[in-house]
């Protein structure tokens, strides 16, 4: 790409990304603070949840700054162009590929809420990959078997794939209540297990190596059960944009509905932040454990639904989205926010679709694209782990405080 390419492919990106960037940003708000309203909380109270907003926004802003910046400087290091580079990146993520970044950000959204949904409840469901195959699964066996009219067929396959899922966690769940084990280690084991069982599924659904056009993929489903697309209501969209980006963005806003708004919400929340006091108020642990690593469940499913339904139609052995183990990086990033999930979520969809396009124009390795990924995750984390240990500090010495001055009123 000449410089003269370059400073047009990065106007053109900054012109269009104020617009993206001032949409995503009026939307956030409206979501953020649709939930309240401003007789509740009266003026202090609005002007303290926006101060708070920010300062949660703040530090993901700063990560992906900073990424962004450690990758222009492996960049420079290596010989590469930073500027033709990332100008090739954000316009082809946000202008010439905005339909891909919008289709990779699908599942990372309902992966994100599934791993946002067990952290709530203070549980870390790893295993949302294999709970993502078991929704492809599903929405495939279904699609494949059922001869019923959109309008009945696609719910059903949806309240089939989530029940799926949830069954994915049974034994998790069931674990983790009883015998106290730890769903890192159980969900991951059944996401191993469900990954295996792939090539006998294809085999058994169509994917015939000697006979089949498709040998590692199964048959096709039936165009009835496939979701409609953007462009026979928005002809100038691209024809594989489908309506289950509406779905990912209205599951985001019911999960948050669910968690702020509801009893189940308000228990799974109690159960998260504190075990033993919600146990001292009645609140029945063992039951909302359950129940969250079931709704995870749930939730990683629909992506797999979805990916079906609307973009491959059909299994593929070699399979290797990364969806599930995404969704934990999404989680980070939006700081277990359902709504800002979506946000995340499109921008990691941003970063592979432009990767890719500046891989391709301005010459430069793919892998910078994961190094940028990698340093906002570490710096998060980082974040994380400061202001636990920073917390748990605090508590230390309070406690001690409050140890010696019981002790030294004792002695007076």
């Amino acid at each position: 790409m000449t410089s003269a390419a370059a400073m047009a492919a990065i106007g053109s990106t900054l012109y269009l990304a104020s617009y993206f960037a001032g949409g995503l940003l009026a939307l956030a708000a409206l979501a953020i603070f649709g939930f309240l309203r401003r007789s509740e909380l009266g003026a202090e109270g609005f002007a303290a949840a926006s101060r708070s907003m920010l300062k949660a926004a703040a530090v993901p802003a700063i990560g992906i700054a900073s990424a962004l910046a450690i990758g222009a400087a492996v960049m420079l290091a290596t010989g590469y162009d930073p500027v033709a580079s990332y100008a090739a990146l954000f316009y082809g993520g946000l202008v010439r590929n905005w339909h891909i970044s919008v289709l990779n950000a699908t599942p990372l959204i309902f992966t994100g809420l599934a791993i946002s949904f067990g952290f709530k409840g203070g549980l870390f469901n790893i295993g949302a990959e294999g709970q993502y195959f078991v929704g492809v699964m599903a929405a495939t066996w279904l699609g494949l078997k059922l001869n019923l009219p959109a309008p009945l067929g696609v719910p059903l396959v949806f309240v089939v794939g989530m029940l799926a899922g949830a069954a994915a966690n049974l034994i998790p769940a069931a674990l983790k209540v009883k015998t106290g084990a730890h769903e890192v280690v159980t969900t991951m084991m059944m996401a191993y297990a469900i990954r295996t069982l792939s090539p006998m599924f294809i085999r058994a659904n169509g994917g015939d190596p000697a006979s089949s056009a498709h040998p590692y993929a199964t048959a096709q489903i039936g165009e009835r059960l496939w979701l409609p697309l953007f462009k026979d209501v928005l002809p100038a969209s691209n024809y594989r944009l489908h309506v289950g980006v509406l779905v990912a963005v209205a599951a985001a806003f019911a999960v948050r509905f669910v968690l702020d708004r509801t009893d189940l919400g308000f228990k799974i929340r109690a159960v998260g932040h504190n075990p033993i006091a919600a146990r001292t108020q009645g609140i029945s642990t063992a039951r909302i454990t359950f129940a969250t690593l079931l709704i995870s469940g749930a939730l990683a499913s629909m992506a797999g639904v979805t990916q079906v339904l609307g973009l491959d139609h059909r299994m593929f052995q070699n399979l290797n989205a990364g969806y599930g183990w995404n969704g934990i990086s999404i989680a980070l990033l939006a700081r277990n926010d359902p709504i800002a999930i979506v946000f995340a979520a499109l921008l990691w969809g941003v970063l592979d679709a432009g990767g890719q396009y500046m891989a391709r124009t301005a010459s430069t390795p793919n892998a910078i694209i994961e190094i940028v990924k990698s340093v906002i995750l570490f710096l998060l984390l980082a974040e994380v782990v400061y202001s636990s240990s920073g917390a748990a500090i605090k508590r230390f010495l309070a406690g001690r405080k409050a140890a010696r001055a019981a002790s030294e009123g004792g002695r007076s």
